[in-house]
């Protein structure tokens, strides 16, 4: 563990106190920012949930104002066929008959008013007929009539939130209405005393103008058309038209049609619980048809959307795409199309009311998660007050107990007080156990002195029977080597002086033999035994120069060898030509390997002195009785360094020799033609001059295997007589 760790983990009391006091504020935060995070978390969930419920709500208003539209659409196209076939195919509707049979029921009737006198009974199933004054005869249009009555009542039955079925008269002559109402009723409410004066009331239909509207001048399609709002001149209150043309083939005949009421509509709105939104239908005007707020309710006149809707102006929603959210600065809204109407159907949720609607939602959670914070911010400062801070006083003391003298224990809690007083008397124990160690050191002090000084003499005592052992060595070493040194010389210079002596005596008797007379036998032998003489007192002398060479080589002067560049396989292929006299006399195959390329800036000479002495090391050493005898050389490039190894299937080194091949005057065959200096030899040149590094494996019967390591290029040498002192003390 690094000293940074330690110290980290190490914290001081103080600063472990002010850790505590930020996880504690930072706690307490984090509560503030979790409750408000949850709050707004809810209310944005409220939000969507909201808005998405009450665009559902939206939806299933529109499929329920699109039934209740549709049973319009019906029962207007139902009355428009109806008519257009009594005018095709006059033969089918009721006969002159039936308007006969009218005309008793309704004896004693006014003019303008022909069914005024119905039986009470048949006016439900009949209907009123306004006519004005000196009008053209009737009797095909009464008739005509007759063929819508049955599905009108029928209509009005099933459906009461139908007001009006009517037919106009193409020519204005009379109309048509149902249910029954009195000519007097109608007087009084269309606030005229004068029945064609009331009759053009109702073709004024509040404005609308009905036979105008879907006459073949603005209506040349010939489709269903919806009126404005307008006031009911019959005290209905609002109300709408749907109204559908007549024709007899091209001629435009009249027009027949439908009257709901806006109160219908705002029902169907109302009746959906919708607390945070509004919905609006409105035309292409911006009259509005009907509002979820009730504002057409008790309204005498028509109703302008500005007044309603705060985030959508005139024209707008018809514009906008069919169901789609938008989104304002002050709300939401969308515009839904009604089928087969003019108008759009406008859901608006303003951020008032949404606002609203959250914080009612979200309050009691906000409440619940206040009160649970202040219970946990108590319990966070209860535990606090009674154990955290009591504990970090406790650490505090401790952590002070050493390098405070007094041991007074502060002011705490009664339930702390124990464990103060077992800190404050650890510490007074502490204290007498150093002071124990303290003397007890001082006294240790004085005996390691003593100590120490017998153990100086002991060691100046060790030094000098060490260096007496080495000098011991060193001289044992020395007779080893002057001993072999002797014996490997004694035998050349043996034969020199046995041989010269012999010829000495050669020389005498062939003196005392020409005394006589020189004789040609005489003369023969001399020459014969002088000139044998002369060969084995050089052998023997050129074998102990040879010796004396390889001693001195042992301290040999490097100034002279020649550093340059070459490549290692042209050196390993000199030394296989080189060699192969020797590896033949001793049957050895000799194999070479080395890849092209491995450049050097080196020393040759002397790795080819190595690699001959390596040989030569293993062609005296390495093979007895081996029928097969090879030797492997391989040459590479590891990195910056070439690795040359030379490995036999000779022997091997017994595993005692094995860390002494490489001293000086060790040899196996001393005595028997081995110096004991070639691997020495190598072992210097290798390391010295080349700066390189040689190592040796072997098995006992398995071979040896030499490894060079050398680098690419050669240190710079040292001069020849640094490295030649160097070689002698190491010698």
């Amino acid at each position: 563990m690094t000293e940074s760790e330690k110290n980290t983990d190490q914290m001081s009391a103080d600063a472990l106190i002010r850790r505590h006091k930020l996880m504690l504020y930072g706690a307490l935060l984090l509560i503030i920012f979790l409750t408000l995070g949850n709050a707004f978390y809810i209310s944005k969930e409220v939000r969507i949930q909201e808005v998405e419920k009450m665009e559902q709500k939206a939806l299933e208003i529109l499929v329920a104002l699109n039934k209740t539209l549709s049973v319009s659409f019906v029962h207007v196209d139902k009355m428009q066929k109806t008519v257009e076939i009594a005018y095709r195919f006059p033969e089918l509707i009721p006969s002159q008959s039936a308007v006969t049979f009218l005309e008793q029921k309704t004896a004693g009737s006014v003019q303008n008013a022909p069914w005024e006198n119905l039986p009470d009974e048949m006016k439900p199933k009949l209907g009123q007929l306004y006519v004005r004054s000196n009008v053209r005869d009737y009797s095909f249009d009464v008739r005509t009539i007759l063929t819508i009555v049955p599905e009108i009542v029928s209509t009005h039955a099933q459906h009461k939130d139908f007001q009006w079925s009517y037919y106009y008269d193409g020519e204005q002559a009379l109309t048509y209405l149902y249910p029954w109402l009195s000519y007097k009723d109608l007087l009084v409410a269309t606030e005229t005393k004068d029945m064609d004066k009331a009759i053009d009331v109702i073709y004024q239909a509040g404005g609308t103008y009905p036979l105008e509207l879907v006459g073949p001048d603005k209506n040349s399609q010939r489709e269903s058309v919806w009126t404005t709002p307008y006031l009911d001149a019959g005290g209905k209150g609002m109300m709408v038209s749907l109204l559908a043309p007549v024709y007899e083939r091209d001629r435009f005949v009249g027009a027949v049609g439908t009257d709901i009421t806006l109160k219908v509509l705002d029902n169907i709105l109302i009746e959906q619980p919708i607390d945070v939104a509004r919905l609006v239908i409105v035309d292409e005007q911006g009259l509005v048809v009907a509002d979820s707020g009730g504002s057409l309710i008790s309204a005498k006149q028509v109703v302008r959307q500005e007044g309603i809707l705060a985030l959508v102006s005139m024209g707008v929603a018809h514009k906008a795409e069919h169901g789609v959210l938008n989104q304002t600065e002050l709300g939401y809204w969308s515009s839904y199309y009604l089928p087969n109407t003019p108008w759009r159907l406008v859901l608006e949720i303003t951020e008032d009311k949404l606002n609203a609607h959250i914080l009612e939602v979200v309050t009691p959670h906000l409440l619940m998660a206040t009160i649970f914070a202040v219970l946990l911010l108590s319990a966070v400062l209860y535990q606090h007050w009674n154990f955290s801070q009591p504990a970090m006083r406790l650490a505090r003391f401790v952590e002070g107990l050493p390098h405070n003298k007094d041991l007074t224990i502060p002011q705490i809690p009664e339930r702390w007080h124990y464990w103060f007083e077992r800190a404050a008397s650890t510490e007074n124990d502490r204290r007498e156990y150093l002071e124990k160690i303290k003397q007890q050191t001082i006294e240790l002090e004085h005996r390691v002195d003593e100590r120490t000084e017998e153990l100086q003499k002991a060691l100046e005592v060790l030094k000098a029977t060490q260096e007496e052992l080495v000098r011991t060595e060193k001289l044992s070493g020395l007779g080893s080597l002057v001993a072999g040194v002797a014996h490997e010389l004694n035998t050349p210079i043996g034969n020199a002086i046995v041989v010269a002596s012999s010829l000495k005596e050669f020389n005498h008797a062939f003196i005392e033999s020409t005394k006589e007379g020189l004789r040609r036998s005489a003369l023969d032998t001399y020459i014969e035994q002088s000139a044998q003489s002369a060969d084995s007192i050089e052998r023997n002398l050129r074998r102990a120069a040879e010796l004396i060479s390889s001693f001195k080589q042992v301290a040999v002067d490097q100034s002279s060898y020649q550093r340059r560049k070459f490549e290692l396989d042209e050196v390993l292929h000199e030394l296989r030509v080189t060699m192969s006299p020797s590896l033949s006399r001793s049957k050895v195959t000799l194999t070479e390997e080395c890849p092209q390329a491995i450049n050097m800036d080196s020393y040759p000479g002397p790795l080819t002195q190595i690699l001959m002495n390596l040989l030569s090391n293993a062609l005296v050493h390495a093979f007895t009785d081996h029928k097969h005898r090879t030797i492997d050389i391989k040459g590479q490039q590891v990195e910056s360094n070439a690795v040359i190894t030379i490995t036999d299937n000779g022997q091997g080194i017994a595993p005692e020799h094995i860390s002494k091949v490489f001293d000086p005057f060790f040899t196996t065959r001393l005595g028997q033609g081995g110096s004991g200096l070639g691997l020495n030899i190598v072992y210097n040149l290798v390391t010295d001059l080349l700066g390189g590094d040689i190592k040796v494996s072997s098995e006992l019967g398995q071979g040896c295997c030499f490894t060079l390591t050398l680098p690419l290029i050669a240190p710079e040498k040292q001069n020849s007589e640094e490295m030649t002192e160097s070689i002698k003390q190491e010698v």
